[in-house]
């Protein structure tokens, strides 16, 4: 008889074992701005801020909340040239930003499968989609990997009305370019997905280039082309259309200024280079008012005016990272990212010349998006730069042309071919 209840009560044991076992894993769930409790304050001051316009007679009462070189701006409106009311935004509540269900799927199945070397790289990143480090902790390395993840949705085009701006005499030159991005790996909303089949070479990510103004560069195209190696440099060919020729593209012009601009081809989406040419430090958390939901389409500008008037800024609590790049004769000292912790897009960044002298300010601008396949993906949709030692400006408005496209799948990795760039359109 003891025996009988001994084998019973060992039953008991391996069935409730196998229960756990094949009990599915808790689900992660995406990162957030806030704490519950970390909230309950914001909405406490939204109460007296909520639909208030900012301008410089009361910026100083939300300068904690902004970086130090964008009170000035706004403070120094008439040196920037701002219309005579100066500049101003509007304070909208903070809204949480959620990523589409694939997204949020492919980050879930991905989570803690990803092989982080001690150099940085991923071992197995050809496998993974989503955002690889749902709880990156203070590992200021995982989340520039979460910020290298953010897909734009698998294919994004989009269309940028893009002044560049002497406030001074408020004289402008306008550029106007097209863009096409492409994602091999790490797709989320298309088919195939996490990757193409065909890759024989090992791309990660191909961008496409099409520019219409100035006049002079009209019909140039470009292409770039990002190895998933991330100690192979980018392949980047040129068909300047004046002289019917494609040229390869050397990498050591990455850090040429565009067209005169205050912007260098690393500085697209704030960064745009293979991941490990920088090394990366944690340095916090900062709230800061940032433009996250309602876009540039509402916005309204002057000619020569270096910031645009009528944006919608919340509170968000950035992570803080020091960026620096390990070639030390590289432009910049070095960058400060202030990452939006929800969707990984770099919110505003500040650069540092060689002499360690503060240089340039940008930040971007983001908005949730219908995509084709009929869900919201947050995406960026226009960026601001000022460089603060020449007193010059300059922005990028992907909304005043055309609204962006995402998940489309009329962009292909055909478009990422010498053959394309001579006979697109």
């Amino acid at each position: 008889m003891k025996r009988t209840v001994r084998l019973k009560s060992s039953a008991v044991v391996v069935c409730a074992a196998l229960v756990f076992l094949a009990a599915p894993a808790v689900a992660q769930e995406m990162q957030k701005a806030y704490t519950d409790a970390e909230l309950a304050g914001v909405r406490e001051w939204e109460k007296a801020w909520v639909g208030k316009k900012v301008d410089h007679t009361n910026v100083d009462q939300v300068a904690r909340f902004l970086p130090e070189s964008l009170v000035g701006v706004i403070k120094d409106h008439q040196k920037w040239g701002a219309p005579p009311e100066g500049f101003f935004f509007t304070i909208r509540p903070y809204e949480f930003i959620a990523e589409t269900p694939n997204f949020v799927a492919a980050s879930q199945a991905s989570a803690g499968k990803a092989r982080l070397t001690a150099d940085g790289n991923i071992e197995n990143l050809t496998d993974l989609a989503g955002r690889l480090f749902m709880d990156p902790g203070e590992d200021a390395m995982k989340m520039a990997w979460n910020f290298e993840m953010q897909n734009r949705g698998d294919t994004f085009n989009y269309r940028k009305y893009s002044p560049n701006i002497n406030p001074r005499d408020r004289s402008e030159r306008m550029a106007d370019q097209e863009y096409w991005e492409y994602y091999f790996i790490n797709r989320t909303e298309l088919d195939p997905k996490p990757a193409i089949s065909k890759n024989p070479r090992g791309y990660r990510r191909g961008m496409f280039l099409h520019m219409y103004m100035p006049a002079e560069f009209l019909n140039t195209r470009m292409y770039t082309l990002r190895y998933i190696d991330q100690k192979k440099e980018d392949d980047s060919y040129l068909w300047y259309s004046q002289f019917r020729r494609i040229r390869r593209v050397n990498t050591a012009q990455r850090t040429d200024a565009i067209d005169g601009s205050d912007i260098i081809y690393d500085d697209e989406y704030l960064w745009d280079g293979q991941l490990l040419r920088n090394t990366y430090a944690y340095k916090g958390k900062k709230e800061l008012l940032t433009d996250r939901h309602d876009g540039l389409s509402r916005v309204t500008r002057n000619p020569g005016q270096a910031l645009s008037n009528d944006m919608t800024f919340e509170r968000c609590n950035l992570l803080v990272l020091e960026v620096v790049n390990k070639d030390p004769n590289y432009l910049y000292s070095k960058r400060i990212w202030y990452l939006d912790p929800e969707t990984y897009y770099i919110m505003f960044t500040e650069i540092y010349d060689q002499q360690g002298r503060f240089w340039k300010m940008f930040f971007n601008s983001t908005q949730p998006l219908k995509t084709n396949t009929g869900v919201m993906k947050p995406v960026i949709v226009g960026s601001h730069y000022f460089d603060l030692q020449r007193t010059h400006g300059g922005l990028a408005n992907q909304q005043k042309i055309t609204q962006p496209k995402i998940s489309d799948v009329s962009v292909t990795s055909e478009m990422f071919t010498t053959s394309y760039l001579q006979r697109v359109n």
